[in-house]
């Protein structure tokens, strides 16, 4: 029983749970010190939570801070994410704060709504209303002349537009004066719900806009403005309006008051597509009216290891939240951060603009002249109905080099001597082929060794050699004939053999050569993948080792041309001065930057060289780069993991907050080594077995290799997962792939994270907590 209530108690710990609260419960209009306070709690797990805005009447959204933070309290981890927004009041009455829904994976959480007092302010005196609203007021309809009815309408400005446009929706209430008269509170107007828009709600007056007299009745209007950006082509449907008032019964004062409440009719605004951009470059769907686009950097020099701020600033009327973010073309050598990004609303003349400010945080990564080509940023202008190309002039960073510029070190750590491949190397090339054989063979042998039956014995007679044994033979030699005929002629698996005997004369074989190697690599293909008893194996493997002797020694005259070139290059290379710009020495001589760039070449050609992947990082190390240089380290200590300069290094470059474990364990033995071993202990099983040792004996060390073995298989594995290395501190770990996105947490340097998908030049990760995304240059991948 006790069991059951335990594990009741942690699934509904595991439930997600939100709660949304209020700091006050009546504000006066223009107060900005309403905080809505929005506290989620989700399971620990991968899946993100995602919080929806509560649609807001009567409020205004002025600001929102997201926090996320993870409780281990309890017997479930759990993800506590805090979302507070700042909301200021437009207008008296009651203004409503709408259900708060609240997502992860399949499972969904509201809250209920939450009404606010909102009283008119003591001092603010009634403001008139903008020209350009005041004509849609003077514009709208009368309603039929009813002494005591209340009409309400709704116009808008204007009745098509296109996508980007914006649109003005008036709420007119058209009051008779004898109601109005009757009033002891103004009447609440609430705005139409309109869907598939971006809305703006504009202050208005707070009381009496304005009084018409029609038909010998005077109305009293009241009035409420919203602007509406639509976000889709088609018919955007604007709902119906409401007005809520309240009559005294009697002229008494302690008369109970009857509550009414009015509504529009719904309404439609046709939105127009834009038109196919033809002539302009990199248009991401931006629109407004007369935009200008202007790209500022600091002056001065840009040292290795410091960072500049570039800004971005777009301003213009339109929907400043939802123009897109300019594409700079970053230079190699130059790594860009996004930073904040800021938006300011302002209206002039009734149409709504502003400006909105993109930052990042520029660090050169070389020596040199970085040079950031001219931006351009294409948008849709609604004032002449055409595309517009905005230029903004290219940026510079000089970078000077020298010690200036390089960060100083504590010590030069010394080079590796790059060796023979290692182990994991050389079984890279091991034919699939050989692996069967280890693994069939064996048995096979032992069995046959130890039943002793009459068809095994048969097959030992040397009359002839079993089929196995003859197509290794032949597999082996036609490996050795392939790389020989690709030092002549490249693609030589593509190429028949008419093809390739024209290839092989024209790469300076001799004729009768170059036919009898094309007719002997036929033969030896049918051999292998034809039926069986083709070709006789012996005949043909003394001809094709013939013919490989004949190629070997050089009868064809590029081929002996080629060599007498390579043997003068190599005497110069020993003799000449070019030996000292080997990246060795430009490392001992203090050109860091250049020889690391030559290590990782290195690196790269050959990556199962230890020696190369330490020297990358030596040379990073030096350059002030410790996260490019662990990552290095890394791959070194995964090829070599018992060096002890390699292990020291990657000791000593490790971040303070590093875990022993995790998706950076290097291994006490390579999946190479693990491998071999293994096919060592299942071999030596087997000869035990085939040399009637007792099975007691035997078995263990069969049971033994299939364990090296399934340990040599989990860390391969584990190796090729695509891990990659976080590359300064604080990164921000951001639940949408894009800069204003909110951050789930923020990462040390050196932290490792597993890449999980890619989208555009933002990467998904996980740090084993939670999942985030990152930007391609804020991590290194191993």
């Amino acid at each position: 029983m006790v069991t059951i209530l335990l594990l009741a108690a942690v699934m509904l710990q595991q439930q997600l749970a939100v709660i949304a609260e209020v700091d006050r419960q009546e504000v006066q209009v223009g107060e900005e010190e309403l905080v809505l306070t929005i506290t989620v709690e989700a399971p620990g797990g991968s899946a993100p939570v995602e919080i929806g805005d509560p649609d807001l009447f009567g409020l205004e959204l002025l600001s929102a801070r997201d926090q996320t933070r993870v409780s281990v309290e309890g017997p479930v981890p759990a993800r506590i994410t805090t979302r507070r927004l700042t909301l200021r009041a437009l207008r008296p009455g009651i203004g409503t704060i709408g259900r708060v829904r609240v997502r992860q994976g399949e499972e969904t959480a509201e809250t209920a709504p939450i009404r606010i007092t909102v009283s008119a302010p003591t001092t603010a005196a009634p403001t008139a209303l903008d020209p350009r609203i005041e004509r849609m007021v003077e514009a709208a309809p009368a309603p039929d002349v009813v002494p005591d009815e209340v009409s309400l309408a709704v116009v808008t400005s204007p009745d098509s537009v296109v996508l980007g446009q914006q649109v003005d929706v008036v709420v007119v209430a058209w009051f008779p004066r004898d109601i109005r008269a009757r009033l002891r509170n103004p009447p609440t107007l609430e705005p139409p719900l309109i869907r598939g828009a971006w809305t703006y709600d504009r202050p208005a007056p707070l009381g009496i806009v304005t009084s018409r007299r029609v038909r010998g009745v005077w109305y009293d209007l009241f009035a409420l403005h919203r602007v509406v950006f639509p976000l889709t082509a088609g018919v955007m449907e604007i709902g119906s309006a409401t007005v809520s008032y309240s009559v005294p019964v009697s002229s008494s004062f302690l008369s109970r008051e009857l509550r009414h409440e009015v509504q529009s009719e719904p309404r439609a605004v046709r939105v127009a597509a834009l038109p196919r951009p033809r002539g302009v470059r990199g248009y991401a769907g931006a629109a407004g009216g007369g935009l200008l686009f202007q790209v500022d950097a600091p002056p001065g020099e840009l040292r290795l290891g410091d960072a500049a701020q570039v800004r971005a600033v777009l301003t213009g009327q339109g929907n400043v939240a939802l123009w897109p973010e300019p594409e700079f073309d970053w230079p190699v050598g130059l790594r860009a951060y996004p930073q904040e990004v800021t938006v300011s609303i302002a209206a002039e003349y009734g149409l709504v603009g502003g400006s909105k400010v993109f930052d990042y945080l520029v660090v050169a990564d070389s020596a040199g002249t970085h040079r950031v080509p001219a931006t351009s940023y294409a948008y849709f202008d609604i004032d002449t109905d055409r595309y517009v190309q905005l230029r903004a002039p290219a940026l510079e960073f000089v970078t000077p080099s020298g010690l200036a510029g390089i960060t100083p070190v504590q010590t030069v750590r010394p080079l590796l001597t790059p060796g023979g491949l290692s182990l994991d190397a050389w079984l890279t090339r091991v034919s699939l082929w050989v692996w069967i054989v280890i693994g069939v063979a064996p048995p096979l042998a032992a069995v046959a060794l130890r039943t002793r039956t009459r068809w095994l014995l048969r097959l030992r007679r040397p009359r002839r050699a079993p089929r196995l044994v003859e197509t290794l033979t032949l597999r082996t030699l036609e490996l050795e004939f392939r790389d020989i005929l690709e030092g002549f002629v490249p693609q030589t698996r593509l190429r028949v053999s008419d093809g390739l005997a024209d290839a092989l004369r024209a790469a300076g074989v001799e004729d009768s050569l170059a036919t009898h190697a094309a007719r002997v690599r036929d033969r030896l293909r049918q051999a292998l993948y034809g039926p069986e008893g083709s070709t006789d194996p012996e005949e043909l493997t003394a001809e094709v080792q013939e013919v490989l002797r004949a190629l070997r020694g050089g009868t064809g005259k590029v081929r002996t041309a080629v060599a007498a070139l390579a043997l003068a290059l190599a005497v110069l290379v020993s003799a000449g001065p070019a030996d000292g710009q080997s990246p060795a020495r430009l490392y001992d001589a203090g050109a860091v930057r250049p020889a690391a760039d030559s290590f990782a070449t290195r690196a790269r050609a050959t990556p199962h060289a230890a020696a190369h992947w330490y020297n990358l990082g030596a040379a990073l190390d030096r350059l002030g780069e410790d996260v490019r240089a662990r990552a290095a380290w890394l791959r070194a200590a995964r090829l070599t993991p018992r060096d002890e300069t390699v292990r020291r290094a990657l000791q000593t470059g490790a971040p303070p907050d590093a875990p022993p474990g995790g998706l950076t364990f290097v291994a006490p033995v390579t999946p190479g080594e693990a491998l071999a071993a293994a096919a060592g202990l299942w071999v030596l099983g087997w000869v035990l077995l085939a040399l009637r040792t007792p099975v007691r004996r035997a078995v263990p060390v069969l049971v033994l290799a299939a364990l090296v073995a399934g340990y040599g298989a989990a860390f391969a594995s584990r190796y090729a997962r695509p891990v990659a290395l976080v590359m300064l501190d604080g990164t921000a770990l951001r639940a949408a792939p894009y800069g204003p996105a909110p951050s789930e947490r923020e990462l040390g340097a050196g932290t490792g994270v597993l890449i999980q998908r890619e989208h555009g030049a933002w990467v998904l990760v996980s740090d084993g907590v939670v999942q985030g995304w990152l930007l391609r240059t804020e991590v290194v991948p191993l």
